[in-house]
C-alpha cells in the first residue's frame, strides 16, 4: 500500500520547509541516513526563468531546503533538469536559483549528455534517452511544482519526470504525440521506465511543492498563483498525484497519467490503496480550484498548432530504409506499434513507410539486424535544433 505525506506549510521560509521536509520523509519511512556519501539528483521544475510569486516554477526555498538536508547527511546534491526552450544556464541566472545554486555549492549537471533507458514492459515506448546524470544517481529527489495544464489536466510528479528528456526533445514528442492520451502513455512508459527499468534500481522520492501553486491556463504564465499551502512526499509518483489533485478539490478521473497507471503495475491500482499519513486531505482540501480548459494557446505551449502529418513530415526525423542494406526481413514491421510498415511494393527492396502514420518511436531502427534505417531530417527540423 503506497504511503503519500500530507502536512500543512504556509510559507517558504527555509527552518519551516526543512522542519516540514524531514517530517514529510519521516511519514513514509524514509531514513535521512540513505543520503550519506549518497549522488542525489535534485530535480525540481525549471520550465522558464520566471518570478517565485508566478508559481511557475519549484520554489528555490524549497529547493534550498531539500539540498542542505541532503548536505546535513553528508550526501552529494546535484542539480538535474532541461527546460523545453531556454537554457538551464538561461534559467538559473533569470530566477532566484541562480543564488541558491552559488551560496550552497550545488553542482549542475549538463542536460545535453544522454543515454539510452530500455524498458521492455513499457506499452510503446521500450528505448528513451534521457540524461546521463539519472544512471549516476544514487537516489533520485523530484521536486514538482503542482500546477494545472492544458494537456496532462495537472502537472505533478509523474510529468515532472518528462523534463529528464533534454530540452528540444521534449518539443518534438508533443509533435509526436498529439493525441492527450497517447502523450500520458508515453509519460507512463517514461514513469516506469525510470521507477523500474533503471538497472541497477534507482530509488526515487516525490517531494512536490504545493505551497503556492497554480490554476487556470497552466503551467505557464497563463496560470494564476493560488495557495494551497501543503507539502507532499511519497515514492510513488502516480499517488503523490492523486493526494495533491483530490487537495485540490479537481476530479482524479481527469488525470490520464492517474486513471491509466492505476491501470500499469506501478504499486498502486485504485485511490483506496494509497494511506494518507499527516494531515488529512478534507482538513487541507480547497474551493473553487479553476482547472485549464485546454484551449488556451499560453497553457499548450509546447503543443503547437502544428501537429498534423504534412508539420510533422517537415519538423521530425524520420526513419528511411536502404535499399544498399535492407534484407527485407521485416523486423521492422514486427515491431513497429503504429502499424506504419508495410511490404515493399517491388519498386525498391525495402519496406514501404506510412509516415502519416508513424509516431517517430524509431524501434524500427533500434531493431534492424543490418542498420539498415536511419534518420532523415525533415525539411524544417533545424528550427527545433534537428
Amino acid at each position: 500500500m503506497p504511503e503519500v505525506a500530507l502536512l500543512h506549510c504556509a510559507d517558504y521560509q527555509c527552518d519551516t520547509l526543512k522542519q516540514k521536509i524531514r517530517q514529510s520523509l519521516a511519514l513514509i519511512g524514509f531514513d535521512e541516513k540513505n543520503f550519506n556519501s549518497a549522488r542525489v539528483v535534485v530535480k525540481p521544475n525549471l520550465l522558464m526563468p520566471a518570478k517565485e510569486d508566478r508559481a511557475i516554477i519549484t520554489n528555490a526555498e524549497f529547493f534550498r531546503a531539500v539540498v542542505q538536508i541532503v548536505k546535513e547527511n553528508k550526501g552529494h546534491p546535484v542539480l538535474v533538469e532541461s527546460p523545453a526552450i531556454h537554457s538551464l544556464a538561461r534559467v538559473i541566472k533569470k530566477t532566484a536559483y541562480a543564488a541558491v545554486v552559488s551560496e550552497e555549492a550545488i553542482e549542475v549537471a549538463e542536460p545535453g549528455r544522454t543515454r539510452t533507458l530500455s524498458y521492455d514492459a513499457a506499452r510503446k515506448f521500450c528505448h528513451i534517452d534521457i540524461s546521463e546524470a539519472y544512471f549516476d544517481a544514487d537516489i533520485i529527489l523530484n521536486l514538482p511544482k503542482f500546477k494545472t495544464h492544458g494537456i496532462t489536466y495537472i502537472t505533478g510528479a509523474v510529468k515532472l519526470l518528462f523534463g529528464a528528456i533534454p530540452g528540444v526533445e521534449k518539443s518534438k514528442m508533443h509533435f509526436r504525440l498529439p493525441d492527450h492520451e497517447d502523450f500520458a502513455e508515453f509519460l507512463l512508459d517514461l514513469y516506469g521506465a525510470m521507477t523500474c527499468g533503471m538497472n541497477p534500481p534507482v530509488p526515487i522520492v516525490h517531494l512536490m511543492d504545493a505551497i503556492c501553486v497554480q490554476e487556470g491556463e497552466g503551467p505557464g504564465p497563463a496560470g494564476k498563483p493560488r495557495w494551497l499551502n501543503a507539502i507532499l512526499a511519497g515514492d510513488n509518483g502516480i499517488a503523490v498525484d492523486c493526494v495533491a489533485t483530490r487537495l485540490a478539490g479537481l476530479d482524479v478521473n481527469n488525470v490520464s497519467t492517474i486513471v491509466n497507471g492505476f491501470r500499469r503495475d506501478y504499486g498502486v491500482a485504485s485511490e483506496a490503496e494509497i494511506m494518507v499519513k499527516g494531515d488529512s486531505i478534507e482538513a487541507l482540501q480547497v474551493e473553487d480550484f479553476e482547472p485549464a480548459t485546454g484551449s488556451s494557446v499560453r497553457s499548450n505551449m509546447f503543443r503547437w498548432p502544428l501537429n498534423t502529418p504534412t508539420f510533422k513530415n517537415l519538423f521530425l526525423d524520420r526513419p528511411v530504409p536502404s535499399s544498399e542494406k535492407c534484407t527485407l526481413c521485416y523486423q521492422c514491421r514486427k515491431i513497429c506499434p503504429s502499424d506504419a510498415i508495410s511490404a515493399s511494393d517491388g519498386k525498391k527492396a525495402v519496406p514501404r513507410y506510412d509516415y502519416k502514420k508513424c509516431i517517430r518511436c524509431y524501434c524500427c531502427l533500434e531493431i534492424c539486424p543490418e542498420a539498415a534505417i536511419e534518420k532523415q531530417p525533415g525539411r524544417f527540423s533545424w528550427i527545433l535544433g534537428g
